[in-house]
């Protein structure tokens, strides 16, 4: 029986860190041309849908810095 996504992610863990580097890099390795162009074109409607809003006022700036500690904290636990 095939692993599910989730046992794969669970194994991929217990690897040592170079292995897992490894496997990260041939999984970003294998995405073809066009399913990069997908991703590519997701990112930019994101980005474009993230300037409207703010441009309208329904989302707000935050200095870089404090951007940065608030993700710090929020994954540090």
């Amino acid at each position: 029986m095939a692993m599910t996504k989730r046992q794969i992610i669970e194994a991929a863990k217990g690897l040592k860190l170079d292995d897992r580097m490894d496997v990260v890099d041939e999984l970003v390795a294998s995405v073809t041309p066009d399913e990069q162009r997908e991703i590519d074109k997701a990112w930019e409607e994101e980005a474009e849908a993230r300037l409207d809003a703010f441009e309208r006022g329904e989302i707000k700036d935050v200095p870089g810095e404090q951007a940065l500690d608030e993700i710090e904290a929020k994954y540090r636990k």
